[in-house]
């Protein structure tokens, strides 16, 4: 996902997210498919997540990111830009 363009209805966080979302499994080198095999989820929720049809809740995202190794964190954005 290179652009919010044709996507009108998902925030600037939303499409953040997204995509953020799209390049940590791409950096697993795992499919749609094997990502939810792993996740214990069904690949519909992983393609509908990627085309921001569906927003996970909070249990739902941590319940996906968990078996990959990965956990939720609230980060002030400053810290993630370096500028403290």
């Amino acid at each position: 996902m290179k652009n919010k363009k044709y996507i009108d209805s998902i925030s600037d966080f939303e499409f953040d997210f997204i995509c953020e979302f799209i390049k940590l499994r791409s950096n697993l080198k795992l499919t749609q498919a094997e990502m939810a095999e792993k996740a214990g989820v069904l690949r519909d929720k992983i393609a509908k997540i990627e085309a921001g049809i569906y927003s996970p809740n909070v249990r739902s995202l941590g319940n996906i990111l968990e078996p990959l190794g990965y956990r939720i964190k609230i980060v002030k954005e400053d810290e993630i830009n370096g500028t403290r």
